[in-house]
This record gives structure tokens, sequence and C-alpha cells, in this order.
């Protein structure tokens, strides 16, 4: 749940007996004998995730009488949420945090001198509690587990969310057919698409680029062209081998591809909302939603089907991957680790923590959780959920792939060290593509000292 990715939740059904046979910790031997211990979780806010966060908490007081489970939220936009999980595990109050998963991008080998950050530093530093021996986890994909989480043999934390979030799109089945469209599966397709509509006097694109959201119609073209050809499971190599080559001075954000990628992201967003660089990503979905006879797209994140639905109940909604190349078996799903329950070394009720992610993992409760936060499934007994507007992923996940990570730059760098400034890129800022990734190539280069 991207940008909120931003998301996250939980579950029911516990047993009363401590994981793995160990005894319960002092702190929480007085669970069910009267004496009061809370259990502190904490993550993002994500509606269907806080939602369901707060009925799983519910059950799981029920199922541990003795036991007060506390919930902290706070939103990703701002920081806010940074800082909260910060002063938590500073003062050693939470049991169970949601972050984003660290994926084995974040940390970048010995010759680059990188330090990892985020939750990669929390793995790196010993601050999150090894998970690879609960019994909980032989319900999830090892191997997706350990790229998410994993760590020099370890793997320190659930990582229960996936999301589409580069190059995703809302659609209204219902004024698609209107206009006697349906969903494209190219990119000229989308282009064609898009000028029928504007013809018509309909906006296609409703965007927020006040926070950044059109920078997933760059990301997921790049997705698409740079892993054409290439099997899902490359992916992580692909990543690793394009971070090298930037580090080495063999690749640049001047390359061809970065150009051409550039230009058609521009193209696209010709077709946006004029005013959209003033649209904030919090209100995006719920406003897209109540304009039936407008802007047939939203570009957004698929962690956001039940705040539109919400918004519009009787909205008949869809979601598919924008197609960044004319060939449509490359135009494929890719997408991004996201949620991930951690355990802090410092918990001070650790064994509880495994009840309430046993709890969590259990999968008619894992599945009501993609129910309501529309995450594709971690697990390998659960199936991605049957939500109408599912239809497209649900059909095209057996080729899709995890989302390329950006090449290694220091802690501190310049935002567009990552990548080409799309706030200042025209059509939305004012800057021409050779300007912008010609000022992206020399703050990658200063960035790590070439």
């Amino acid at each position: 749940m991207r940008t909120r990715t931003p998301v996250a939740i939980l579950v029911a059904t516990a047993a009363l007996t401590v994981l793995g046979g160990c005894s319960p910790s002092s702190s929480d031997a007085g669970a069910g004998s009267g004496q009061k211990v809370t259990l502190t979780v904490a993550e993002w806010t994500n509606p269907g995730a806080v939602e369901f966060t707060k009925e799983l908490n519910a059950k799981f007081e029920k199922a541990h009488p003795g036991v007060t489970v506390t919930l902290q939220t706070a939103p990703t936009a701002n920081a806010a949420w940074q800082q909260l999980w910060n002063s938590m595990l500073q003062s050693k109050s939470v049991d169970v945090l949601a972050q984003f998963a660290p994926t084995q991008q974040g940390f970048a080998p010995d010759y680059t001198n990188l330090k990892p950050g985020g939750s990669s530093a929390l793995v790196a530093s010993g601050q999150l509690t090894d998970l690879k021996d609960q019994p909980f986890m032989k319900k999830y994909d090892p191997e997706v587990q350990a790229a998410a989480v994993g760590y020099q043999g370890g793997v320190y934390g659930v990582m229960a969310a996936q999301y589409v979030g580069a190059g995703g799109l809302w659609y209204k089945k219902d004024l698609l057919a209107k206009h006697g469209l349906s969903v494209p599966t190219t990119y000229q397709e989308f282009l064609d698409a898009c000028e029928k509509l504007k013809k018509a006097g309909i906006t296609p694109i409703f965007v927020s680029a006040k926070d950044g959201m059109h920078g997933g119609v760059w990301q997921g073209i790049a997705n698409q062209m740079i892993m054409k050809g290439r099997q899902p499971s490359e992916s992580v190599k692909v990543s690793e081998d394009r971070a090298r080559a930037f580090w080495k001075g063999t690749q640049s954000w001047t390359d061809p591809v970065y150009r051409e990628i550039s230009e058609r992201h521009t193209k696209i967003m010709e077709y946006v909302e004029p005013n959209a660089s003033g649209v904030s990503q919090q209100t995006a979905p719920g406003v897209w939603a109540t304009q039936a006879d407008n802007y047939p797209f939203l570009l957004d994140g698929s962690w956001d089907g039940l705040t539109i639905q919400q918004a519009n109940p009787k909205l008949n909604l869809g979601f598919f991957t924008l197609p960044g190349t004319d060939d449509p078996a490359a135009n494929r799903v890719a997408f991004k680790p996201d949620l991930t329950w951690v355990v802090p070394a410092s918990s001070r009720h650790k064994d509880l923590a495994m009840e309430w992610l046993a709890m969590f993992s259990e999968p008619g409760n894992y599945k009501k959780w993609l129910e309501k936060t529309g995450s594709l499934s971690t697990q390998t007994a659960v199936r991605n959920t049957e939500l109408p507007w599912m239809d497209w992923l649900n059909t095209h996940m057996g080729d899709a792939f995890p989302q390329l990570s950006d090449p290694w730059t220091p802690a501190g760098a310049p935002i567009d060290a990552k990548g080409p400034d799309l706030y200042k890129m025209t059509p939305i800022g004012g800057d021409s593509i050779d300007t912008i990734l010609s000022r992206s190539a020399s703050a990658y280069r200063k960035s790590v000292g070439r």
C-alpha cells in the first residue's frame, strides 16, 4: 500500500499455548491469570487495513484474557509514520510493527561502502527478530519472503502485502463501454483510447501529481521495457546488474532507453487532469469515484479498491496495468513488496507478538485481510481474492514480476539522482526531457563521487 503504500493487518483464531514450545517471557506470564498485559501494534493508516486490524485485535483480546491490544497509527504523508515508528522503537514501546519490505536491494554490495537505511538498517543492526523458524512462516512462499525480508540466512518479518503501484490504472468499466472501448493491451492502443475520449470531451486520466503518483507512468513503462524478453525470476538480477552498471559508470540516466521511457511518459501525461499538480493522493480515489461521466482512468495503486468502493458503491470498477510497449507479451504486471510485520528485538511481549502473527497467518483470516486491503497473496495456499476489480489481475499474475529497484545511491543524495524529477518534467513542469535527464545523470555522478 504504497504512498500509504502505501496498509496492513490482521486476523483471528488463536491458540492459548505459546508457540515453538517456549515458556512465556516474564512480561507475558500474567496473560490469562488476571494480570493486565498490553500488546502494542503499530501500522500506517489505510482504511481497510486499519478496520481489519481493529477486528483482529478484538478477537485476540477475547482469546487472551488479561491482554489488551493497543493500535498506534499515523499516515505516511509528511513523514508522520516514520516519526511514529522511530519514537516507538527508541522508547521500546512497540511489539508488532509494520514496515515496508526492505528487499535485497536494501543491502548494497560491500564495494559501494553504502550503509543500509530504513527497515534494512533495522535488520542489519540486529533490531528485528528472526522469524524464519516460527511455525506460521510455513504458510508463506519461502522464496518471496526471503527476497523481501531475508538477510544472511534469516527472515526478519512477514511480508503480508504486495501491490501493483507503478503503472497501475483503475478504470470505470461502464464509461469505457459507453465509448466502445475495452482494456488496451498495447501502448498505442492506450494512446488511441485516450485521444478518442478527449475528442468526446472527456479528460481520460485523473492522478495526484501533487504527491508524485504520476511517477507510476514512468516507472511502469520502465519496468516493462527493461524486463522485455526476460523471465520473472530474473528481475532481482536485472535490478542488481543495472545498479552495478550505474555505479561503474557504464549506464546513465541519459542513455537512449531512459529518453524513450520519458517520451512515452510525456505523451501519456498530455491526457491527465490539467490541475493534477494540485490533487492530493489522500483524496484522489474518492474524488475520481464520484465523477461518473468523466475520468475513465485513475492512476493509483491496487491498494485503493476499498476506498474507491466506499466512495461510490455502485461504480463498476476494474484495474489493469498500463501497457508501456507495443508488445502485449511485454506489458506484464510488476508488483512491489509492501507491508511487512516485524517484531522488534526490544519487544516486551515477544511470545504474544508471535501468537498475534500466528493468528494473522491463519488462512481464513489472511483471506479476510486480502479482501479488506486488495493485496496480492503471499501465502502459498491462499489465492488472490475474487473481488470484482481483481478480475484482470487474477488472470495476469502468472507472468508477473517484482518491480525493479532503483540504482544504489548514498543517503542524502538528491532526489533526481534516483531518476528523473517528474515534478519538473513537461507537461507537469516546465523543463524538457533532455534537461531533466542531464540533471539526473549529473546528480547521480556527484552523489557517488564520480
